[in-house]
């Protein structure tokens, strides 16, 4: 009997999951604004547009730039510049870029320090494409002087 109790709980758990409601439009706009990209950021840091608000932004891009500020893995803190781009005809192309920073010990396996030659999935490098999920905090300059938007990041992944 006690081996059933779970497997009826989950059984129950399954047929009762259809009636729960999906998640609507305007629920997901309070939590994320998924209407911000890289273009978007850029215009903040030009100072052409305001710092989105506190909700969640999904940004996609490739990782230009791995900077690890803490190594030890229970304070575990790097940042990572993510890039895009735009082409202007067949010659001319316009790069957007941010800044994000992860911390934390989970973190600490996905950005190794020097990326091996045949690298699992899952770790993130130089050149690898990836999906963020963050807030924007403020904007920051690069150490050439170019101004960056800066993003806690709460999630990433590699993507193909």
């Amino acid at each position: 009997m006690r081996r059933s109790v779970p497997v009826i709980a989950c059984v129950l758990l399954l047929l009762g999951s259809g009636y729960l409601p999906a998640l609507s439009r305007a629920e997901l706009d309070r939590v994320a604004d998924v209407s911000i990209t890289l273009k978007t950021l850029s215009d903040v840091a030009d100072g052409k547009a305001p710092l989105p608000d506190g909700r969640l932004i999904v940004l996609t891009g490739t990782v230009s730039d791995v900077n690890i500020i803490s190594k030890d893995q229970a304070t575990f803190k790097v940042r990572i510049e993510l890039l895009s781009g735009e082409w202007f005809g067949e010659e001319d192309v316009k790069a957007y870029a941010c800044y994000v920073e992860f911390s934390g010990p989970e973190y600490f396996k996905m950005f190794p320090a020097r990326l091996p030659a045949n690298a699992p999935v899952g770790l993130i490098g130089l050149s690898t494409k990836v999906l963020v999920v963050g807030r924007a905090v403020s904007v920051t300059a690069t150490p050439l002087g170019a101004k960056r938007v800066l993003v806690d990041g709460a999630y990433v992944r590699p993507i193909e």
